[in-house]
Parts: structure tokens; sequence; C-alpha cells
């Protein structure tokens, strides 16, 4: 017969020595910026209008003071009985008894009573000095390691003379310590540290170092930290199902930044986590925000924030319903890094185009014997071929790209959309002082297809003149008209749908009347990019359009190194003068295959006389290159 099982006991958790709790909680803080940021969440959480932090050395020791003119520690109480109470309550903060949303509102993370005890990874000693309403001053006097305090008079001779003051110092610096707390060091922490309640508080946190020579400065007056980049366009909240919406701020780091970028996520003002992509461990980094492309913060209110180290955060139902909605900012960061790569594809091939006349502009004069393309032939000249004041003719609606038809037999299955980029036309204009220009926009999805349902417009100019949107075209097109001065301007045109925004750039300058360059409208076309990755022709021109395909492995090979991108596309055009002037039938396939060989030998030219420097030990660079001179 089986035994019964023995009667269920309860037990209560009670610690064998409560001291050895204090202690593990103070070593729990191993970065002693982040104490004094506690100490400063004190004077700011006690409504302080000015926060004075000063580094100075006291008995041959290195000492650090937090000074504030705030209500005070428990201002209803005598002094004895206020510091007696913060003795007696550590882990039992009276900021407990605020819900979420009202320290949200107020802006006060201390909970659990136990910030002070992060003088431990400071200094040995810590005494509060405490004033509320003109009263004696008290101080309480805490010891690293030890079990007692001490509530007594000050021993200090000379006392701040305000009414109402709380002063904490921290005597005998740890050696370990004092390089990460020099006031520089410092305040830069706390700008970053302490960025969102510096911003929304009518505070002034200042560093005064008593301890540096020379010209050093004396007084640091630390400001919210500045990010780098471009603020992202974007909901200034995230949504969060059943708690408090989370504050984002963001920003868009150029790419190739030395520095990589990071987004922060607070609580309440204040850092909890330095780089969101580890918000699910270190041992998995997330994207977008691993990319180091952002920088900024989410400031999410309901997070319970780990008590010990005051970093990271309780994984409990608010912080599942954050990471449930994450994702929905995720997907909005990267819409903005694939609008900044096109915009970033728009550039680089005006760069190219610009690269390549000047390349090729003297090619008429030194080699007579070949004609470059007449850049009027078959369409409407580009800056590149207009001469100076010459005005660019618009592109009729049949030239502009016409909007994907569904054939009645087989043709698409699905309406166009949803919206992918935005087309302007045109893309370059050459205007006389005062001349006008109409520009067109025309949405597209993914495919090319004109997408028009639920898209809307808006038109911006970056540089000198007017833009005035036509009405009549239900917000498509606009109408720019030239400044009285030569300048160069941008027209701005943002395709929107939901959620979803693409922007179209052209680019205009405004020049005074002058001989065309090109003499009779001989030039270099502008290179146009095709994607055609299935097609085998690197290039070709039709009705007078010079065309390259970006999709040909080649030009994948060469398009992130603007150097090698721009000697491929030199050769190409180089291949289509040859064709012009000299070509044979089939020339033009043969040309192709020597630009294939010129892309990759590159890639393993050796320097010169490498070789030979190598078996005979001299500098492969020689002497005319080692002084800067020319080789010929």
């Amino acid at each position: 017969m089986p035994r019964p099982a023995p009667p269920t006991r309860r037990v209560r958790l009670r610690p064998a020595d409560p001291f050895d709790l204090i202690r593990l909680i103070a070593r729990s803080q191993a970065d002693p910026r982040k104490a004094v940021a506690e100490l400063v969440q004190n004077s700011l959480d006690a409504g302080a209008s000015l926060v004075r932090i000063t580094w100075f050395t006291h008995a041959g020791r290195r000492a650090l003071s937090v000074w504030d003119d705030g209500r005070g520690v428990f201002p209803d109480l005598t002094r004895e009985e206020a510091l007696h109470r913060i003795a007696t309550t550590i882990g039992a903060s009276h900021k407990a008894q605020l819900s979420a949303s009202e320290r949200h509102r107020q802006m006060t993370l201390g909970k659990y009573g136990i910030g002070l005890l992060g003088f431990w990874s400071v200094g040995k000693t810590m005494e509060i000095r405490s004033r509320v309403a003109g009263s004696e001053v008290r101080t309480l006097l805490l010891q690293e390691d030890r079990r007692d305090a001490e509530v007594a008079r000050p021993r200090a001779a000379r006392l701040p003379i305000e009414e109402t003051f709380t002063e904490v110092v921290v005597g005998a610096v740890h050696p370990a310590a004092e390089p990460q707390l020099k006031p520089r060091r410092l305040a830069a922490y706390l700008a970053g540290e302490l960025r969102g309640q510096l911003l929304q508080r009518e505070v002034r946190l200042e560093v005064l170092d008593r301890v540096g020579r020379g010209r050093a400065p004396k007084r640091l007056v630390v400001r919210p930290q500045r990010y780098r980049g471009v603020a992202v366009d974007g909901p200034a909240e995230l949504p969060v199902p059943g708690q408090a919406a989370a504050r984002v701020e963001l920003y868009l780091v150029p790419e190739g930044e030395e520095r990589h970028g990071r987004v922060a996520l607070a609580c309440g003002g204040t850092t909890v986590l330095d780089d969101l992509a580890f918000v699910e461990g270190a041992d998995r980094s997330r994207e977008p925000w691993s990319l180091g492309r952002f920088e900024g913060v989410v400031d999410f209110p309901d997070l319970e924030v780990a008590p010990g180290s005051r970093r990271g955060f309780v994984p409990n139902e608010a912080a599942r319903a954050f990471l449930e909605a994450l994702p929905a900012l995720e997907a909005r960061c990267r819409e903005v890094l694939a609008e900044e790569s096109r915009r970033r594809q728009v550039e680089r091939e005006a760069h190219d185009a610009r690269d390549l006349r000047r390349l090729f502009r003297n090619l008429p004069r030194l080699l007579p014997q070949y004609a470059l393309f007449d850049v009027r032939e078959g369409r409407a000249p580009g800056p590149a071929e207009a001469g100076p004041g010459e005005p660019v003719e618009e592109p009729t609606e049949a030239a502009l790209p016409a909007p994907v038809e569904p054939e009645p037999s087989g043709g698409f299955l699905f309406a166009p959309g949803p919206l992918a980029a935005v087309d302007l036309r045109p893309r370059r204009s050459v205007l006389p002082i005062e001349g006008e220009r109409r520009f067109r926009a025309v949405a597209r999805d993914a495919d090319g297809r004109e997408v028009t349902e639920g898209i809307r417009f808006a038109w911006s100019l970056d540089g000198p003149g007017t833009l005035h949107e036509l009405p009549a075209d239900r917000g498509a097109a606009a109408l720019y008209r030239a400044p009285e001065a030569p300048g160069t301007s941008r027209v701005i045109v943002a395709a929107v749908q939901g959620a979803t925004r693409a922007e179209g750039l052209a680019e205009i300058r405004v020049r005074e009347a002058a001989e065309p360059e090109n003499g009779g409208g001989s030039g270099v076309p502008d290179p146009e990019p095709v994607l055609a990755p299935a097609e085998p022709w690197r290039s070709r021109v039709l009705a007078g359009r010079w065309e390259y395909n970006k999709g040909h492995p080649d030009y994948r090979s060469v398009q992130d190194d603007p150097r090698r991108r721009l000697r491929y596309l030199a050769h190409l055009f180089a291949k289509e003068v040859v064709v012009r002037n000299f070509g044979d039938p089939g020339a033009g396939a043969l040309l192709e295959r020597m630009v294939e060989v010129l892309t990759h030998i590159g890639e393993v030219l050796p320097r010169r006389g490498a070789r030979e420097a190598a078996v005979s030990g001299e500098d492969p660079a020689g002497p005319e290159d080692r002084e800067g001179g020319s080789t010929g």
C-alpha cells in the first residue's frame, strides 16, 4: 500500500543576513557614471531647477558632490526623521506608491529605494546634507561595506546658504573610477544618459572642475545629446496595445560614417539599454538597428527597470507588448533605407553623367576624326547637350513612360500597386533667367506600372526660384519659374499612399544666355540606366538615347566603386563612339568583349614596376613618384 504524501508546509523567505542582500545590490552597479546619474536622477525627482556636480580634492583624495535646489528629501519631516527614514527604508522607496503612468508623468524612475547604494562603485564614503525651509542642516553618513549609518550635525565648516538644498558628497573616490568621472567624460555621459529628462524639464545641470589646471574648462553645462544625421520623417509615437505609447526620435546616419549609429531604449527619459539592436539579448542582434544607419531613442515608459544595475528591463507583460509592437517601427525604418538608396542612386547617376561629359569634352579637339553624337537627334536635349541659356524642352506626354495597362487577353492579374517609386520628368533642365518649366510626376509600383489609387503628391523646392502646383493635374504637375540670377535648384516631389512614401528629384540649372558648349549639338548624351539583367548587352544607342544595362553582371561588379564605375561607363561610351565612326556590322559585339576584359583586368593589374621591384628590392614607386614628380 503506497505511503501517503507528507503534508505541504509553507515557508516564509527570510535572508539569513539582510545586510548581505544590501551588499549584493550595492555591488550590482558596476559603472560609476551610472551611480552618479542615479544621484542626479534623485535631484530631478525632487523638482530641482539647478543641479551642480563638483569634482574636487578632499584630504588628499578625489571627491565628488551633487548639489540641488529641489524640495528636499521627505520635506514634511524633520531632518533627523527624514535622513533616518532614508537609511532604514532601503528597498521600500516612497516612489513605489506611484503608478506607471504617474511615474512617467513625473519622470521619476526610482522605485526600489536602492539608488543611493550605488556610491559603493564610486567611493568609500557618502554624506547626505539636507536643509528644508531654513531648518538646521543635518547629515547622513554612510561608509562602504559598513552596516551602520550616522545622522548628525554637519562636519563641514562651510555649508550652502540656500534655505532649501540637498547635497550628496562621495569621498575617497576609488582610483579605478577616477578616469571615468573626470568632468568632460562625466558630462558627455550624462548628456546621453539623461537626455530625455533634460529636454522635458526646466533644469540646468552643470559640472564644476576644481581639480583641472591650465586652460581646461572649469564649468561645463550639460546639454542634451545631439544626434547625427537627418531626422526620420515618421510617427513620433509607437502605439503599444494595452500600454502607454512609446516616444520615437530617430535620425538617419549618412552611409560610411566611421562611428556606428545606435538607437537607445529609454524609460521615462533615462537610458535602460544602450543599443536597441540587442533588445532580445546580446547573442542576437536585431535589424535594422544593427546596421548602424540610425541614431536616436525609443522611450517606452511602461518598462519595469531592473532594480540593481538600472540597465535592462523585467520581461513582463508590458515588455512583451512592446516587443510585439516594435516590428511596425522597424518596417518604417526599412522603407526609409530603401528611399535613401533610391535617392543616392539618382544622385549617383547624375554625378556619372557629369563626370562622363568632362572626360569626353576635349575629344573633338584632340581627335577631330571622331564625331560625337547629335544629342538633339530623336529626343529633347538634356542639360548635357544644351548650351548655357538654351532651354531644355519638356518631353511630351508620349515621351514619358506610359503606364502599363492590363491586356484583355492574358494581361496582368492584379491592379497596379502598391506605391514603390515616383518618376519625375524632366529629370534635368537648363533654363534661362526667368524661364519656366513644367514638371510632371508619375507614381509607379515595383513593376513600373502607374499607380493612381490613393496617391497624393507634395511638391517642394530646394534652391532659388518659385514652384507652383498645377491643380488641373490633380497635384501631379507643377510649374517652376527661374529667378533673376544664375543658380542651381532641385524640385522634389513626394508621392504618398497610406503609410508608404516615395520621392523623386529633378535638377535645374539657371544660366545666362551664351553659345552652346558643344558646338552644333555634338556632345555626350546623358547615360540612361536600364535594368535588364536577362539581356547580354552592356550599352546601346536608341533614337539618340544612350542606355546602359545596370543589371549586367559587369556593371554590378563595379557599381559600388565610383572610380571603377566611371571607368566602366567611359569604356562603354568609347565603344559607342568607335562604332558610330568606324564600326562594321558586328563591331559592337566585338568591342563589348573588349570592355569585358578591361572591366576585370583592373582587379589584378599590378602597380607599375611592382614585379621588378620585388626582384631588385627597390621601391616600385620610383624616385619621381616618391617626390611627387610626373612619370610621363
